[in-house]
């Protein structure tokens, strides 16, 4: 691969990531009926109204689940996915492959998602006096809890300490091995 196909390549993953990571959030906060009036809600709302806007007319969101959402993120990976094989490594694969690489990669952003939003929690926890508030700190409390609420269960808090964190990063962690154990037996299968 040449110094500009791999420049290419960054970019490309790079504005593909961002806006995957809004999507994602946009979904995720219609799906856990988030806040909506939190600032970085309606930032995120703001910011991928546009994008969303088209699919919207063909596909309303139906209760929790944003359909609409959900379809740009697969059809932004698939793109990414058919881009980087294609361009960048001259490579390609029939409709049941590509469709293993986008379904691997999709779980494989959730959970990098989730991981990321349980590390803000934890920086943010240090920032944020205990009481506090800010927008960004109450919004990825209200992702991570689904997750963290029953490992609370398991792990109270001990002194102020909120250990269950560990845990579910833990679980996130044992996921994510399953999840690419699964995708190379799934890929000898389909030969990708």
């Amino acid at each position: 691969m040449s110094a500009g196909q791999q420049i290419m390549h960054l970019l490309v993953s790079s504005l593909v990531f961002a806006v995957l990571t809004l999507l994602w959030l946009r979904f995720l906060l219609q799906f856990l009926r988030a806040d909506f009036y939190n600032p970085v809600a309606q930032q995120v709302e703001r910011l991928t109204h546009h994008l969303l806007q088209p699919l919207r007319q063909i596909l309303p969101a139906t209760g929790r689940v944003d359909l609409a959402s959900l379809l740009l993120i697969i059809l932004i990976q698939l793109a990414e996915v058919s881009f980087s094989l294609g361009i960048v490594q001259g490579e390609s694969l029939n409709a049941l492959q590509l469709l293993v690489l986008v379904i691997f990669a999709l779980a494989s952003q959730l959970l990098y998602f989730y991981k990321g939003a349980l590390f803000l929690l934890v920086i943010m926890s240090w920032v944020v006096a205990a009481g506090g508030y800010h927008p960004l700190y109450a919004l990825a409390q209200e992702i991570t809890d689904p997750l963290c609420a029953p490992a609370r269960r398991l792990l109270p808090p001990m002194g102020g300490l909120d250990f269950s964190i560990i845990l579910v990063f833990l679980g996130l962690q044992i996921a994510e091995i399953l999840l690419a154990h699964g995708f190379a037996v799934i890929a000898a299968v389909v030969g990708v």
